[in-house]
């Protein structure tokens, strides 16, 4: 199984630019990177934060980039999305209760993309119901290798200031996770950060937002943001013994050529 997967696209109502860059044409990019170079990909997860206020324009615009992808797409919300909206856009895109949640089976695997907004609040977390919807989920298809899609990381990241704005029910969801022996590995946004690792077993990835980054070391308790640093997608292969994640900086794309050319000196 072969994946892409993007995150925090920040879109913003009438095309406006956010933090000095112009998110709609940063992700009509990786569209046409993903189209001409991972024609191959299964499909597209784009892990939340889909719009930056959450205006249904925004999702409108989000609907016609992704119009032009080649390959199909799955998406979650993040802590700036508007979930009344984003379900009123991709009507078809959910199927549990009144939660932006759903899951798949694709080549025996299962795949669950889950809804980690929480009212308001820039943190993360899952209500009892959620929870509940998990559980199901993994009892239902035991003994298939599981991967777990969402926009909060479910730990710290040692990074304070996302930390200070992470995932709430931290505990609750890895009482979950550990009764069984199928999740695999889980990727998320909301860092605006590559981040990779293994948290009690299971492994972890998050990519670049495709518009502004956070910025590594920040001096105090504020949050820095880097627009000048490249966004990224990442390329995910997944079979029975390896999952592979690799991060792709795609508007570089111009400035490949073949190895046996030799740069000028």
């Amino acid at each position: 199984m072969k994946f892409i997967h993007i995150s925090d696209t920040h879109l913003v109502a009438d095309g406006r630019g956010h933090y000095a860059s112009d998110p709609a044409y940063k992700l009509k990019r990786a569209v046409q990177s993903i189209n001409k170079y991972q024609k191959n990909a299964d499909f597209v997860v784009i892990t939340g934060d889909l719009s930056d206020k959450g205006d249904i324009s925004t999702y409108i615009d989000l609907k016609n980039i992704l119009d032009d992808l080649n390959v199909p797409y799955y998406l979650l919300i993040g802590n700036h999305d508007n979930r009344e909206n984003y379900i009123n856009t991709f009507a078809d895109r959910f199927n549990y209760d009144s939660f932006a949640q759903l899951s798949t089976v694709q080549d025996d695997n299962l795949l669950l993309f889950l809804d980690t907004k929480c009212g308001d609040l820039d943190n993360g977390g899952l209500c009892e119901s959620r929870l509940k919807w998990i559980e199901e989920k993994l009892s239902s298809h035991k003994n298939l290798p599981t991967y777990v899609f969402m926009h909060h990381p479910p730990f710290n990241i040692y990074h304070q200031q996302m930390d200070d704005i992470g995932f709430d029910t931290k505990q609750e969801f890895w009482d979950i996770i550990k009764k069984s022996d199928d999740v695999k590995h889980i990727f998320f946004g909301h860092t605006h950060l590559v981040v990779s690792g293994v948290y009690d077993g299971v492994g972890y990835s998050s990519t670049r937002s495709t518009n502004h980054q956070v910025a590594l070391l920040p001096k105090d308790e504020n949050l820095y943001f880097n627009s000048k640093e490249q966004p990224t997608y990442s390329i995910v292969h997944i079979s029975p013994n390896q999952t592979n994640y690799i991060t792709h900086e795609y508007l570089n794309e111009e400035d490949i050529y073949p190895s046996f050319i030799p740069m000028e000196q």
